[in-house]
């Protein structure tokens, strides 16, 4: 059976709409507040007309009363608490409901005697002050506004609808039966000359009531007269047009032209947490008047209710090829779970769709963050955020250096691998919140330490997890201690001279970083600390070296590092073009391992320490011939205190040489290698 459509036809907008309805076969009920609109609705099968005005109460009873409703706000645009009451009585009823709404009239016509106000008040004031008699074509609602504050009532010339109703209004307000014009509009420019002339007017007050209202026409005649034209601007409002009513309901066609040239949009809609209590008014408001809703099959759950069709997509260019495919579509959704803004797939579509030709715009919604924070009673400003679902987050590190960490998760087996890999010493105090099935009747929020989940059952679909760690490192500068490190028998580069080679590699934090010849990954460990949001490879050949970075990285990263064991620069092969790039130790073969650097990415930085003086030589004679550019060499020198017995004693360390360069861009390295 298909849905009765509602229209609150209080424009010649809503008339037609009920015209086209009945034309299709459509059942329509028209609902009308006078006799006189009841009047102007044409007797024709399947269209019923409800007269009269309804409070709240009553309409929640009408509206219950329909089978299947969808309802058309087609209201005037200033009948303001009529459409507040049809929109709130709709999401009581969980109805959808669409706002019809004219195309502005403002900036179609300019002119130094149009003066554009935003309310009655403020027209009445305007009007006060110019000169000469005022047609009033506001209708009958604000007539009180212009009697209180016009001083001379005599000047007022008001054109109303003949209705006993308006006529007993204009009575109590004192308006003569001279000053009164009751007639049925829009009317011609013509005419409206003439009624302007006939009670000499020479100012104009009148709303934007669209070319369905005659707008253009009362303008054009009244400035062709020299008068003044004070205009109150239609109330801001989101809805759809005429057309795009008429398409949503399957019976464009009649739209002729311009249904064939109006804009196409896509809506990317934040539904929250994939329920309909979940979801923000203006997202329900928006997806009310969308005949093509596109989604994931839990996301379309969650909308079921609305009048749109559900095509079971959420790939851009799956999406594309349905819209290809069906050109009638004007206007659609993409419903997203949480926000569009946070961790959200809306900025692929929107890259994709807008090729296409489509207008994308985006609705927010409460994300999973804003909703478990709430539940949790705990502020997010301070959470470090991000997301290991179907991406890596390097979350070890992001705990170990955060004191709050807020993530999603593909599913709980997900997090319970995480709790099972974390190194237990490093993470024992760490306390885990996780969320499951969020906002629904199996809704599960787990509290306790990290390490205990790992003996949980696994959960099924998306999840959430805060981390709280109040051992958190959350120093900013500096590099590692030396003495904290596992060193044995391998070299470890210093921490001074860690700390002057850290500035000169200027990190980024989503960086891809070469540590080569890593010893004990002193310098991985260092870069690992900065670079939160992106990778850092540590490249070692010795077997045992590799053991200690393996342990280090355990200490300080939790286990978050890529290793890659064996001599370069063979062993960059498969590995991602490194941002920045240290070397600690070359095995004499230095100009491979720079142009390898330079062929995976032409603008690499580099940072290089140099200990003996045939190095130096070697290193400064392949920067004047390499393609490189931004040369630095730093010699440090420093000494570090020792104490013995009650003194300190000064112990000087080898000096070292720090040479810094970037890559000179992709046609140099071309150039070059040829």
């Amino acid at each position: 059976m298909r849905e009765t459509i509602v229209v609150f036809a209080g424009t010649s907008e809503g008339r037609r709409l009920v015209e086209c309805c009945a034309r299709y076969g459509r059942q329509v009920v028209a609902c009308v507040a006078t006799e006189y609109g009841e009047r102007l609705i044409p007797m024709q099968p399947g269209v019923q007309v409800h007269m009269g005005r309804m409070d709240a109460t009553e309409m929640e009873a009408f509206l219950r009363r329909q089978r299947r409703a969808v309802v058309v706000d087609a209201t005037h645009p200033y009948a303001r608490e009529v459409s507040k009451t049809v929109k709130k009585v709709c999401g009581a009823l969980g109805l959808t409901c669409v706002r019809l709404v004219r195309a502005s009239s403002e900036g179609s016509i300019a002119d130094e005697h149009l003066h554009w106000v935003d309310d009655a008040g403020s027209a009445a004031l305007l009007a006060e002050g110019l000169a000469g008699n005022i047609f009033l074509a506001t209708g009958s609602k604000e007539l009180a506004v212009f009697a209180e504050q016009i001083s001379d009532f005599s000047r007022i010339y008001a054109r109303v609808l003949p209705s006993g109703e308006t006529l007993e209004i204009c009575r109590k307000l004192g308006l003569a039966g001279g000053q009164l014009i009751c007639m049925q509009g829009p009317f011609s420019e013509e005419m409206n000359r003439a009624m302007y002339a006939h009670v000499s007017a020479e100012i104009l007050v009148t709303k934007e009531s669209g070319d369905a209202g005659g707008f253009l026409p009362k303008i054009q005649a009244a400035l062709a007269l020299g008068m003044e034209c004070i205009v109150i601007r239609r109330p801001k409002e989101r809805g759809l047009s005429f057309e795009a009513v008429c398409g949503m309901f399957g019976i464009g066609e009649e739209a002729g032209e311009d249904a064939k040239t109006e804009e196409k949009e896509l809506l990317l809609v934040g539904i929250g947490i994939g329920t309909p209590e979940g979801m923000t008014r203006e997202a329900r408001e928006a997806l009310a008047g969308v005949p093509v809703i596109f989604g994931a099959k839990r996301m379309l759950a969650a909308v079921e209710g609305f009048f749109g069709e559900k095509v079971c997509s959420y790939e851009g260019e799956q999406i594309a090829a349905y819209l290809r495919e069906h050109p009638k579509v004007k206007r659609a959704a993409v419903v997203l779970s949480g926000d569009v803004g946070f961790y959200s797939g809306a900025a692929k579509l929107d890259e994709t769709l807008s090729g296409e030709g489509w207008k994308v715009s985006r609705i927010c919604g409460v994300s999973s963050l804003n909703y478990f924070a709430a539940k949790l009673g705990m502020p997010w400003q301070d959470m470090k955020l991000c997301s290991a679902h179907g991406r890596e987050a390097g979350l070890p590190t992001q705990i170990l250096r955060n004191r709050r960490v807020f993530s999603l998760f593909n599913d709980g087996a997900q997090l319970i691998k995480l709790a099972r890999s974390v190194p237990k010493n490093a993470f024992s105090a760490v306390r885990l919140f996780a969320g499951f099935d969020l906002g629904y009747e199996t809704e599960e929020i787990w509290r306790g330490r990290l390490l205990e989940f790992a003996s949980e059952k696994p959960r099924k679909g998306l999840c959430v997890a805060v981390f709280e760690n109040d051992q958190a490192d959350v120093t900013v500068t500096g590099s590692l201690r030396d003495e904290v490190f596992f060193r044995g028998e391998v070299p470890l580069t210093k921490e001074e001279i860690r700390a002057v080679s850290l500035s000169k590699l200027r990190l980024t934090r989503d960086g891809v970083c070469y540590d080569i010849g890593a010893g004990t990954g002193g310098m991985t460990m260092d870069m690992a600390r900065f670079v939160t949001d992106g990778k850092v490879i540590a490249f070692e050949k010795n077997p045992t070296a590799c053991e200690l970075i393996w342990e280090n990285s355990r200490r300080f990263l939790g286990g978050r590092l890529t290793l890659a064991e064996g001599s370069a620069p063979e062993v960059f092969e498969g590995y991602e073009p490194p941002t920045h790039a240290f070397i600690g130790g070359s095995s004499g073969r230095l100009k491979e391992i720079l142009e390898a650097l330079l062929r995976k990415n032409p603008r690499v930085q580099v940072v290089a320490n140099v200990i003996t003086l045939e190095t130096m030589a070697e290193l400064t004679a392949l920067v004047k011939t390499l393609p490189v550019t931004g040369v630095e060499i730093v010699s440090v020198t420093a000494a570090k205190a020792r104490k013995a017995g009650t003194y300190h004693l000064m112990e000087g360390m080898n000096p070292v040489y720090i040479i810094s360069f970037a890559g000179a861009g992709e046609e140099e390295v071309r150039r070059h290698f040829g």
